[in-house]
Order: structure tokens, then C-alpha cells, then sequence
């Protein structure tokens, strides 16, 4: 009795299709995941978000055992646009429109380490947003070109908290497409306390 109670079992997985038979071995909490969708815009964010923390992490945690800065990815859907950030704390001398851009520059430095020569921030948004082994369909062509123009990168230099509860309220912030040259980037500056006095501008660097 025991033996035919142990064979009922496997006589209905036997008798089950082969996608149903998978189905009932795969546990209940993958069969969720699975049948969620997610799209190349999800999984790209998720790659941005990652590489801008490695980044992040890279230049500032690992090499100079400064503070961790903190780093994000934001979709603003009214601009249509989509923003890596990394805002790090600075000393006073230290947030300037020339330490932000540098900063900008070696951040994006990171992001395209490895890339191939020729248009590597292209190279490196359309690889971002294929997983690996997805095909690009002749309805994403130029993929990277056109991400380059929705996606950009900004930098904020902000006082440290003490230097900010003693009324430092100094904050420089650039921001830019990946492949941006220094002059072009958009440049912030806001509060007060610091090397250029109080005020506020936006405006393109000029050189």
C-alpha cells in the first residue's frame, strides 16, 4: 500500500505536459518572480544605479578612505530625462565650479572604464540597458545615441554636517551629458560661506 501511495505521485507528474511538470518543481516564490515582467527601462535603471554606487565607491571609499559619498538614479518623467547623482561632502576650499567639473570628469572616468574607442559613453548607456544575450531589434537603432541625450550625470560638492550646522549652507553642483566636454557642463551655485561668496548662478563653465 505504501509502495502504490509513493507511485501516485510520480505516476501524475509522468502524465503532466512538460512545461506543467516544470512548473510544479519550480518553487512557488521563483514562479512569482518569473511572471513578473520587467522592462529594458527597469533593467537599465537598476544597471545605472549600480554603476554610479561602484563609481562612487571606487574613487572615494576604496582609494582615498574619504567619505562615501551618495549616489543614485533618478527618472524625472516630466523632463524625460534620466539623472546618475553622486553629491560628496567637501571642505569649504573644496567646493568650487573647477573641483566639480573635475569631479564630473573623473566620475565619468569610472563609468566608461573598459569601454571600446570611438563613442564609449554610446557604447557603454546601450550596454547598460541589454541584458546579456538580448538582441537589439531594428526598433532601437542607434540605442546609445539617443540615450546619450536622456541621460545625464550630476555632480554636488555639499558642506560637511558640521560645517552646515555652523550655517555653511554652500553647495556647487554641475551636471551634464556623459560625453559633455568640461565647458558645456551646466554649473550651480547656491548658498553662502564659501571661496566665491554668497550667491547663486547657473550658467555653462567659461574657460
Amino acid at each position: 500500500m505504501r509502495t502504490l501511495r509513493a507511485l501516485v505521485p510520480a505516476a501524475l507528474l509522468l502524465a503532466l505536459p512538460p512545461a506543467a511538470a516544470a512548473r510544479a518543481q519550480t518553487p512557488e516564490i521563483l514562479q512569482r518572480l518569473k511572471a513578473e515582467p520587467v522592462s529594458l527601462f527597469d533593467w537599465g535603471m537598476a544597471q545605472l544605479d549600480r554603476d554610479i554606487e561602484r563609481a562612487g565607491l571606487r574613487l572615494f571609499t576604496v582609494r582615498s578612505g574619504g567619505p562615501r559619498p551618495e549616489t543614485g538614479t533618478i527618472y524625472d518623467w516630466r523632463r524625460g530625462r534620466v539623472t546618475l547623482f553622486l553629491s560628496l561632502q567637501a571642505p569649504e576650499q573644496g567646493r568650487t565650479r573647477e573641483a566639480c567639473v573635475k569631479l564630473f570628469d573623473r566620475v565619468v572616468g569610472e563609468l566608461l572604464d573598459g569601454a571600446p574607442a570611438g563613442d564609449p559613453a554610446a557604447w557603454y548607456l546601450r550596454s547598460a540597458f541589454q541584458p546579456k544575450g538580448h538582441f537589439w531589434t531594428s526598433r532601437f537603432e542607434d540605442v546609445g545615441g539617443k540615450l546619450l541625450q536622456v541621460v545625464e550625470l550630476e555632480i554636488s560638492l555639499i558642506a560637511p554636517p558640521y560645517a552646515a550646522a555652523a550655517g555653511d549652507s554652500r553647495r556647487v553642483r554641475c551636471s551634464g551629458r556623459l560625453d559633455a566636454a568640461p565647458e558645456a557642463l551646466l554649473v550651480d551655485v547656491a548658498g553662502g560661506a564659501g571661496p566665491e561668496g554668497a550667491l547663486r548662478a547657473t550658467e555653462p563653465l567659461q574657460r
